[in-house]
């Protein structure tokens, strides 16, 4: 197995991944996403460096997840901060609602808060 490197018992189903070469097989509970362990038995699983991948951490190995609605970000057009990126109309205040590009904001536990709302909540 490539994951555990334990013996494979003949008697044992095991999984071949196409895009990896079928010299390569694993235990079903052993062939997971590289980066969240979710089993990729019966899911769509996606190849790249030299690994499976799910879905989701596959794209946001493409591009930026929204921390506003959770979606993979298309456009070229998005808002940073603190490592964390956002579609320009989820860079919002949580508690008003006030678009925040291009105005001081605050960001606790990845919520942003206008000045006034921060204020508010001290």
């Amino acid at each position: 197995c490539e994951t555990c490197k334990q013996a494979v018992p003949s008697d044992c189903p095991v999984v071949y991944a196409d895009r990896a070469g079928y010299s390569r097989q694993w235990h079903p509970a052993c062939f997971v996403c590289c980066r969240c362990a979710e089993p990729l038995v019966d899911l769509i699983y996606f190849w790249k460096s030299g690994a499976a991948w799910c879905g989701r951490h596959y794209c946001e190995s493409l591009r930026p997840r929204c921390a506003g609605c959770d979606e993979i970000i298309f456009s070229e057009d998005y808002q940073q901060a603190e490592g964390l990126a956002w579609h320009k109309k989820h860079f919002a205040c949580l508690e008003c609602e006030t678009l925040l590009t291009g105005k001081p904001f605050a960001l606790a536990n990845s919520s942003l808060l206008c000045t006034t709302c921060s204020q508010s909540r001290v």
